[in-house]
């Protein structure tokens, strides 16, 4: 539990100065683990709120990109994922800290989006 407690304090002190600029790596996977495509977002934070945008491969080659809205909230993500280039509509994604490596290193942040008619999940590591 404290291990969950650093990261959530690590990531709340991440979002608290005024209109920062941050880059995350992500990854969308398919409900079953297997990865589809891998990117970033660029995201600019103020307080606990950001918003930004998202580029990512997929693994055919082709490009998704979508802006992103969000805020941090009690240790959780939500995030909308709006204006998709591969036409899904109404994504959110809710993420929160992933468990700690055994010397309490924090992994990121892990959770599902829902969109209309398909779930998929996303993991996330800012830099």
């Amino acid at each position: 539990m404290n291990k969950l407690a650093l990261a959530t304090a690590l990531a709340l002190a991440a979002f608290s100065a005024p209109a920062l600029a941050a880059s995350w790596n992500v990854t969308e996977e398919s409900a079953s683990g297997i990865k589809s495509a891998q990117g970033s977002w660029l995201l600019k934070t103020e307080g606990d709120a950001f918003t930004g945008t998202a580029t990512l491969q997929r693994d055919n080659g082709t490009e998704v990109s979508y802006t992103v809205e969000g805020a941090l909230k009690d240790g959780i993500y939500t995030v909308k994922l709006d204006k998709r280039s591969d036409d899904k509509k109404g994504c959110v994604w809710t993420g929160h800290a992933q468990a700690a490596t055994a010397l309490g290193k924090a992994t990121g942040f892990i959770g599902d989006v829902v969109c209309e008619g398909s779930k998929f999940v996303i993991r996330a590591q800012g830099q």
